[in-house]
């Protein structure tokens, strides 16, 4: 049995808040409805390239705070950071270090809110 991944149920979920059926966004990945079908079950294990993902988000309409959320659940899907991420993460070793201690520690999501706020404000961790 299969389940939808968080990039398929937010792709069902913003395709029936804009009222678009499988078909009108098959189309515009010149692709099937059964496509469509498959990524929002999570049967498809391989969910869209770069350039199907913002035809996707185009065709969806989808504002700038939810298209990083959709590239980001369709990356996840893969099991990939988006490629600016991977460079990124990949030439800092002192991010890795901590990002392993972190996962060592099972440091929680609030906790990383609150270093994010603090890194906006400008004050020390």
């Amino acid at each position: 049995m299969y389940a939808p991944s968080a990039f398929g149920m937010m792709l069902r979920e913003m395709r029936e808040q804009v009222g678009l059926s499988q078909d009108d966004l098959a189309e515009a990945l010149n692709k099937t409805a059964q496509y469509i079908s498959n990524m929002e079950k999570g049967k498809n294990k391989s969910p869209p390239d770069d350039s199907d993902l913002q035809k996707l988000i185009a065709r969806l309409g989808l504002d700038s705070e939810n298209s990083e959320k959709f590239r980001l659940l369709a990356y996840a899907d893969r099991g990939m950071l988006p490629p600016e991420m991977f460079r990124y993460v990949s030439e800092c070793p002192a991010l890795i270090g901590v990002l392993r201690s972190a996962m060592k520690n099972n440091i929680s999501p609030e906790y990383w809110t609150g270093v994010l706020n603090s890194i906006v404000k400008g004050s020390t961790i």
